[in-house]
């Protein structure tokens, strides 16, 4: 009998432990969980973006078309001194260029006095764009060159006033559509029909 009472004793001594540890630090018994509380523990948050729209974001940034480019023998901002400055034996420059947009049907040149606006040194159109470049004082037989504000035809080159630089612009325009001019129309009228037909343009700014 006395070791069955020890027995009892200790079930209930240990039931009062499990209970103990299924209870609060106050004393209060913990409460079981309901359903919906079960439910949001086992709830997953989606990500905002999926792994194919990332992809997706990827591949657009890859196909992005990349940017006209215009290449001379000197570098953006340089100051520019002879064969391509002042007096009869200037030359327009070597050129090159990359990455003509798709529906191009022809290129032009536009060189221009920044610092005299209205003064056009260089127009010229109807530029293959199946053509990555020009040589030096070259322009394609089939092209068109406008009269400058010299009143030449073709190329005159940058010469500010004694003592004085200006600012000049040597632009790349990639156009829609041959421009219906002739060589020798006036150099302004075909600078405006260019900047009206553009899908693209690229410039080269020097000093001289």
């Amino acid at each position: 009998m006395a070791r069955s009472s020890r027995f009892i004793a200790l079930a209930c001594f240990t039931s009062l432990i499990a209970l103990g540890a299924c209870s609060r630090q106050d004393g209060r018994q913990m409460a079981k969980p309901n359903d919906s509380q079960i439910a949001a523990t086992n709830t997953t948050v989606a990500p905002s973006t999926s792994a194919s729209e990332l992809t997706d974001d990827v591949a657009a940034i890859d196909t992005e078309p990349a940017l006209m480019t215009l290449t001379a023998p000197f570098t953006d901002g340089a100051v520019v001194s002879a064969p391509f400055v002042c007096g009869d034996a200037a030359q327009s420059p070597e050129l090159t260029w990359t990455n003509v947009p798709a529906g191009t049907v022809s290129l032009a040149l536009i060189l221009t006095d920044e610092d005299a606006p209205d003064y056009v040194h260089w127009v010229a159109a109807n530029i293959s764009p199946s053509l990555t470049g020009l040589a030096a004082g070259t322009l394609p037989s089939d092209a068109i060159a406008a009269k400058n504000s010299k009143g030449a035809i073709g190329f005159t080159g940058p010469c500010p006033p004694e003592g004085t630089t200006h600012q000049y612009s040597l632009t790349l325009y990639a156009l829609d559509q041959m421009l219906e001019f002739a060589n020798g129309d006036d150099g302004t009228v075909m600078s405006e029909a260019i900047s009206a037909a553009a899908l693209d343009a690229t410039t080269i700014s020097f000093t001289a």
